[in-house]
């Protein structure tokens, strides 16, 4: 990991993000003591951890996650995250949208490369990966559009295919009825909801939508409406929007509402994460 200048007493809990083109985003992170809470990304979480245990639960099973391993999360699989061992962790993530990922992934599969990682969350015992992924974060952070960065990246990620191309419904044992759900919360994102007129969507009593939504998508409805929330302020602020007017417009309490619950999911603040990749 690259050494910071020294300029004082290091935070514990520090996250940065960067923006390097095409929707990819890179963060860098070191926690001790802050966990993060249920959340869920719009893109594939692919990175590696460099120091210390990172332990999160995803896909109905805890993960530690230790120097050498890669982890890999699909868009919507719902995870926290936390130090799994004294003295904190420190790790590299790329996000990556979909599209960008399969556009590499195709052009490996006709020369024969890409081999499914099925539902891997974190893959063990490939150090060539994890250093491969580690040398293309690097290259992308200092100089994105560079030969050298670009050709990192491609060498990085081919090979790791995901089970389904993009857009295919089949992460979550979830029924047309609960994504016409789902699908109403990502329709309504300015607006109160109620149970009931969710239940009345569904077809089905308020006691049975909320546990059967749970289970097919990991969060209670309010907490992935929240969610759906906090992706939409992200693409509110990256398009020049006030952090004041976004969480007014987004139904948060106040601008310090948007700050907790944006902070808890992607451990920064929205002013900080917004100066890092606009």
């Amino acid at each position: 990991m690259r050494k910071r200048e020294a300029s004082g007493p290091r935070p514990k809990d520090w996250a940065r993000y960067r923006a390097v083109g095409a929707g990819v985003e890179l963060l860098e992170a070191e926690f001790e003591r802050y966990v993060y809470e249920r959340h869920f990304h719009d893109t594939y979480a692919i990175g590696v951890t460099l120091r210390g245990v990172q332990r999160f639960r995803c896909a109905a099973r805890t993960h530690d996650s230790v120097p050498g391993d890669v982890m890999m999360i699909p868009p919507g699989e719902v995870h926290d995250g936390k130090s799994g061992s004294s003295g904190g962790y420190a790790y590299w993530m790329f996000y990556v949208p979909e599209t960008v990922l399969w556009d590499v992934l195709r052009e490996d599969s006709a020369t024969g490369g890409g081999t499914p990682w099925a539902g891997t969350i974190v893959l063990k015992g490939d150090p060539t990966r994890a250093r491969r992924l580690e040398e293309s974060w690097q290259a992308m952070s200092s100089d994105p559009q560079s030969l050298h960065a670009q050709e990192a990246f491609v060498r990085a990620f081919a090979g790791l295919s995901p089970a389904e191309p993009p857009n295919v419904v089949s992460r979550v044992t979830a029924d047309r009825t609960l994504l016409r759900v789902r699908d109403y919360l990502h329709d309504h994102l300015e607006h109160r909801i109620g149970m009931p007129e969710l239940a009345a969507i569904a077809g089905m009593s308020r006691f049975q939508l909320t546990r059967r939504f749970e289970r097919a998508f990991g969060l209670p409805l309010h907490a992935y409406h929240v969610q759906a929330r906090l992706h939409e302020a992200r693409r509110r602020l990256r398009r020049g929007g006030a952090i004041s007017s976004v969480a007014h417009e987004l139904g948060f309490a106040d601008q310090s509402h948007l700050h907790r619950r944006f902070k808890g999911s992607f451990g920064t603040t929205p002013g900080e994460w917004r100066d890092a990749v606009v």
